[in-house]
């Protein structure tokens, strides 16, 4: 406990500043890029005029400003997500300087949602709420490790799995660098992943029958292409208009069906990226600690769960394409 405490007094604030003359750094290059995007906007507006206008080269110029400004802006995504990153460690190595401070109060997540008023004992020990001792040992990433820490707070344990928690304790008390990449994964630096929620989808049988409907989709989609290619080299439209017609009436039959799977499971997908994230850095950590060895063996003893939580969020990027407007309104119903 001393060695932590040290650590912390000492490493907190040094890594604090070098985060945050990291995250001045990006900024710098930031502006610097929003600049030069801004540039190269100006310049294929000009040659766009010149080349209609005045005809002094060829249109095709505008080519290498366009895919400039395309490099530049993927570019400065990287970097913006980069700051990002960041700026949640400097979140991070101020909370924990606020913690040996004691000016932790009121700043974090107060758990009240797991008080229970006839507890023996939680409400004399003020264990949920603000300034509880919730608060202050919290730096859960997901919904499962906020409950986790909540029934074992609630809860006595027996000695030997009491001597693997702090066995596990202390490995991870000397790990600063694991810890702030935990705090730090995700698209926000908030708690996330609804674990019953994903549970009951997980578990839930499949809506979309009879299963050949998926292989039917894809035989009129690429019928769909073949009629769009036989119209514009033949100028013989009636094969695409009877597939598309086809296809409008089985999207209409199965409409209420996709709908119910799509919008009930939305809420339940958030934060797949955080939780990818926290499993792959967990994975590839080696442990001592008999607890958290066993714990990252039962997440790669059917593979790396990592990967399998990252096929899913990829198909829910394919699902949420059916947002965009081309899609809607365009591809949606040719490409089933």
């Amino acid at each position: 406990m001393y060695s932590q405490l040290v650590q912390a007094v000492v490493e907190y604030p040094q890594r604090l500043k070098q985060r945050e003359a990291t995250v001045a750094h990006y900024d710098t290059i930031h502006i610097r890029l929003g600049n030069l995007r801004l540039v190269l906007v100006l310049v294929a507006a000009v040659m766009a005029w010149e080349s209609l206008r005045r005809h002094l080269f060829s249109p095709w110029w505008i080519l290498f400003p366009v895919g400039a400004f395309v490099a530049v802006a993927a570019y400065h995504s990287r970097i913006l997500r980069a700051r990002d990153l960041v700026q949640r460690a400097v979140a991070f190595y101020k909370s924990g300087i606020a913690r040996i401070e004691n000016r932790w109060a009121g700043t974090g997540r107060s758990g009240e949602h797991f008080s229970d008023p006839h507890h023996v004992y939680a409400a004399d020990l003020d264990l949920f709420g603000r300034g509880s001792l919730f608060e202050l040992l919290s730096t859960a990433r997901t919904r499962m490790g906020e409950e986790t820490l909540a029934n074992w707070m609630l809860a006595p344990a027996a000695i030997s799995e009491l001597a693997e928690r702090h066995a596990a304790v202390r490995e991870l008390r000397e790990e600063l660098d694991l810890r702030e990449d935990l705090a730090v994964l995700g698209q926000d630096a908030g708690v996330g992943v609804n674990p019953e929620a994903l549970l009951r989808w997980a578990e839930a049988p499949s809506r979309m029958k009879p299963e050949w409907i998926r292989q039917l989709s894809l035989v009129l989609s690429i019928l769909a292409i073949a009629g769009a290619v036989v119209w514009g080299y033949w100028g013989v439209a009636a094969p695409l208009i009877v597939i598309l017609v086809v296809e409008a009436i089985l999207k209409y039959r199965l409409k209420s069906e996709i709908d119910e799977v799509l919008l009930s499971s939305e809420h339940v997908f958030r934060d797949l990226r955080l939780l990818s994230g926290l499993l792959a850095r967990v994975e590839r950590h080696v442990f001592v600690a008999t607890r958290l060895k066993s714990l990252q063996q039962e997440l790669l003893s059917h593979g790396r769960s990592s990967d399998a939580i990252g096929r899913l969020k990829t198909i829910i990027d394919w699902s949420d394409s059916r947002n965009n407007l081309l899609v809607q309104k365009v591809l949606d119903i040719p490409l089933m």
